[in-house]
């Protein structure tokens, strides 16, 4: 763990100020595809035709040839420009972060976040979590880390009930079908028990896999949520609900090209890994271990960057929950951190009963 270079920090609140202003323009108004205009039976109409990345045309009927359809047809490539402006200047400032030090994602995966983001996935109320997140919390705060563990699976959570929350109760998607759009090498990957619904799909060709998670209370099932709105199950968990009950931040997602996104807060985020590192079982030690390192780094991070006293009010929230063994928890695992030991041991033992 280092801290980013002040160049790098600098193009960073550049890039969240550009990703966030250019968001709307290239998520929410910008569009893909071309006209196209077609004679049938003595009349002409407009189409509005997007290649899939399969190579096949979909076309959305615009209506018949009239000047209110041409007026229409011109706003849309208005709005497509606008978004192709807008990426190409994100393109320019995300070079410069990364080569001044900040940290990205694989191509092969920006490509599968930015075709859900345009899909409107992420308008969901979902929140980036795993080890995108701790890349992206590193960004964040202006932290490089020395652990860039890489990985196959991207993780997203949501609580449930959000979507009752969301804005006009947006559109549902289907989560596999849009991605089979990109790669129709995805599959939904099977329960072991064959009458749940699936909460992960994968690529047999990339191997990449999205897992989907919710909140889990102590007096519910075990078995999975199903989003309507995703298409998609969630498999609960445990303290999931002290890992979303904080303050979410926005951060960026960053490939070719950078867009914004919900991200947990780091504090909560850390102690959450040091919590399920002592809940693993039957999934070997190299994903405790993990769960462990970028644990210890985030919290030594922000222990370095002067927020401590996070740390300490999250403690005391953890605390003050109705999880009586998560402190106790995340003592073992702390005695396995080598960067924040000493002085979150300390911290946990002015909590001892």
């Amino acid at each position: 763990m280092s801290p980013q270079t002040p160049v790098s920090q600098t193009l960073y609140a550049q890039l969240l100020e550009e990703a966030s202003v250019f968001n709307a323009t290239i998520f929410e108004q910008g569009i893909a595809g071309s006209p196209y205009l077609n004679h049938a039976n003595g009349y002409a109409y407009w189409y509005w035709q997007v290649a899939a990345p399969d190579g096949k045309l979909k076309r959305l009927s615009l209506g018949r040839d009239t000047p209110e359809t041409q007026a229409l047809v011109e706003r849309l490539k208005t709005r497509k420009a606008e978004a192709s402006e807008a990426i190409t200047a994100l393109r320019a400032t995300t070079r410069a972060f990364v080569a001044s030090g900040g940290m990205n994602m694989e191509s092969a995966h920006f490509r599968v976040m930015e075709h859900l983001a345009q899909a409107g996935l992420f308008r969901k109320g979902l929140v980036l979590v795993g080890s995108h997140a701790f890349t992206a919390l590193g960004n964040l705060l202006g932290l490089r880390w020395g652990s860039q563990l890489k990985t196959s699976d991207m993780d997203f959570a949501r609580a449930q009930g959000i979507s009752l929350a969301l804005p006009g109760n947006a559109e549902p998607i289907d989560v596999l079908a849009t991605a089979r759009e990109l790669d129709p090498t995805f599959f939904a990957v099977p329960q072991l028990d064959h009458r749940q619904p699936s909460t992960a799909i994968i690529s047999r060709k990339t191997r990449i896999k999205l897992d989907f998670l919710t909140t889990h209370a102590a007096s519910e099932a075990d078995t999975p949520h199903y989003f309507a709105d995703l298409g998609i199950a969630a498999t609960p968990l445990r303290y999931m609900d002290y890992l979303l009950g904080g303050l979410n931040r926005r951060g960026l997602v960053i490939g070719t090209y950078a867009f914004p996104i919900n991200l947990p807060d780091p504090v909560r985020f850390a102690l959450h890994k040091l919590i399920i590192a002592q809940l693993r079982s039957g999934e070997g030690d190299a994903k405790r271990q993990k769960d462990i390192r970028q644990a210890d780094e985030l919290l030594a991070g922000m222990i370095e960057v002067g927020l401590a006293h996070e740390i300490e009010d999250a403690l005391g929230a953890l605390t003050a929950s109705s999880y009586p063994n998560a402190l106790a928890q995340i003592r073992r695992s702390a005695e396995q951190t080598q960067l924040a030991r000493e002085w979150l041991c300390q911290q946990l033992d002015k909590r001892a009963p």
